[in-house]
């Protein structure tokens, strides 16, 4: 449950499944010593299962080991369904499911995929294949966005298996007025503000963020603000970065609350070469900052290109010309800002989200009655 957009929606699920309706128990595994735990605070919630030995890194051991403890949670449990998140979760757990005589409905989501920008060919293929193995005894699969789902499909993962489209959604947010973001992080009003959020890893791409801010014109850049919040292995790089090229750069690390830099920007920029949603670009919307993004996996199921925001291609130059472009039309940017919003109040709310999972589990429970 390390912060990002996949832990606030399992928090979000977890939190608001109707106990009345469900008997709802997360299992998860320990953060590493770089990321923050979302659920820090829930050591002692009986709901929440931790696994000591399951982590994102691989570790043979380890991996073994927590395959064997989840198979002794799940035969405790006896659950009707099993719904899987993650790569190395969504296998070990699919398989630990598989191993019960009791029959299990069992539900794996793809939060994006790794089909593309993450591995190399072979380690895909060995992926693929697992995945494939795995669909003939997956019940459901359920994506995060319409792409998705169709790379996926057009890769045989599932090809043959029921899927559902469940976006993500954000849950309401205390409103933030732009005056007060800019006073409490003492960015000056007058500033032209770039958010960035997200992992220093190379599927995020940061470097291209810092080039596209480097490529603004001088007179903008000067007056411009980049706010980029997180941590991973390019965060020092891109820190360097920023300092040879006397960029005026925030780096605040991880923040569990990120509403006040949302509402302190004037855009929100999305800089993946692979993303399977993203999140943020609806938490954004819900501040009325419009996005502009690299258009890649999902983006499109939000962004509807020049009306809600800007897709453009992995390029500094074409991403400084559109920043360029926006921050010289303000009612260009107000207009696709207001749109933003629209948008996310009406497709991505957290009360869409959980209602969508209720539906999909009450099927899959009168199916099999």
């Amino acid at each position: 449950m390390n912060l990002g957009g996949v832990a606030v929606l399992l928090s979000d699920l977890h939190d608001l499944l109707p106990s009345q309706e469900f008997s709802h128990v997360l299992v998860t595994g320990v953060c590493a010593d770089n990321e923050i735990d979302i659920f820090a605070d829930r050591k002692n919630n009986p709901n929440i299962i931790r696994i000591p030995t399951m982590g994102r890194a691989p570790s043979l051991l380890k991996d073994i080991s927590s395959f064997f403890s989840l198979r002794k949670i799940l035969k405790s449990l006896s659950p009707d369904i099993v719904h899987t998140h993650t790569s190395k979760a969504g296998v070990l757990g699919r398989i630990a499911a598989f191993t019960l005589r009791k029959r299990i409905s069992v539900v794996h989501t793809f939060h994006g995929h790794h089909l593309y920008g993450y591995f190399s060919k072979l380690i895909v293929k060995v992926m693929i294949l697992t995945e494939r193995v795995l669909a003939t005894k997956t019940n459901l699969f359920v994506a995060d966005s319409r792409q998705v789902m169709i790379d996926l499909k057009n890769a045989k993962v599932g090809s043959r298996n029921s899927w559902k489209v469940i976006p993500p959604g954000i849950r309401t947010l205390v409103p933030i007025s732009r005056e007060s973001a800019r006073a409490n992080l003492q960015i000056d009003n007058q500033s032209f503000v770039i958010c960035w959020i997200g992992r220093f890893t190379d599927i995020k791409n940061p470097l291209l963020a810092l080039q596209s801010f480097k490529a603004l014109p001088s007179e903008l850049r000067n007056r411009s603000q980049l706010i980029m919040l997180g941590e991973g292995e390019l965060l020092e790089e891109c820190k360097e970065f920023a300092g040879a090229h006397s960029l005026k750069v925030l780096f605040p690390g991880w923040e569990t609350n990120i509403a006040p830099y949302l509402a302190s920007a004037n855009l929100l920029l999305m800089t993946s070469k692979n993303e399977g949603f993203g999140m943020v670009i609806a938490e954004s919307g819900y501040f009325g900052v419009p996005t502009v993004s690299t258009d890649v996996g999902g983006v499109r199921e939000f962004i509807e290109d020049g009306v809600n925001g800007i897709l453009v291609e992995a390029n500094a130059e074409q991403i400084a010309a559109s920043i360029l472009a926006l921050s010289q039309d303000s009612s260009k940017l107000l207009s696709l800002g207001a749109k933003a919003k629209e948008t996310t109040l009406k497709r991505f709310t957290v009360a869409t989200f959980v209602s969508d999972h209720k539906v999909a589990y009450t099927e899959l429970v009168t199916s099999k009655s």
